[in-house]
């Protein structure tokens, strides 16, 4: 049997040690992949202030909304579309048409509605890319791809009609 002397046992237990750590913490070491779920379009409980999408938008002012940015009569009341706001949920998508992602492009890339929702507290506000002609209507957000579910667009974003 190999003698080892104080200095060697040392760094033998010093090894073994970190070999120990490495393997408790492998799985916070190793990137995980998330799994995206279903989620309602905007955040439970949070406080809208302002949507915007170029130069259309709907505000809060006190406890009502109002439509600014619309030229002609809107068919959507303010209050209709904060509430298919609040109802509309995200699933995830099962298949993204090639034409949608940049790198894998053939044809014509198509441009999206870029919206901007703010709330209150905090400093960035929520981005959205819908992209309208895709049945059912894609959804990117936070580089995620979703489905439109429980809304519609026209109702979302009524002067885009």
């Amino acid at each position: 049997m190999a003698r080892l002397s104080q200095r060697a046992m040392n760094n033998v237990v010093i090894i073994a040690m970190l070999l120990m750590i490495g393997l408790f913490n492998l799985d916070s070491l190793v990137p995980k992949k998330t799994v995206v779920q279903s989620r309602s379009l905007l955040p439970q409980n949070a406080y809208v202030l302002k949507i915007e999408q170029d130069q259309f938008r709907l505000e809060r002012t006190g406890q009502q909304w109002r439509q600014k940015g619309a030229n002609s009569v809107l068919t959507v009341t303010p209050q209709q579309q904060h509430l298919e706001w609040l109802q509309a949920s995200l699933v995830p998508a099962t298949s993204v048409p090639a034409n949608l992602h940049s790198e894998a492009a053939q044809g014509p890339i198509e441009q999206p509605y870029i919206v901007v929702v703010w709330l209150a507290g905090n400093s960035n506000g929520l981005v959205y890319a819908f992209y309208p002609n895709t049945q059912p209507t894609l959804v990117k957000f936070d580089n995620n791809w979703y489905e439109l579910s429980d809304a519609t667009l026209n109702v979302l974003l009524p002067w885009n009609e």
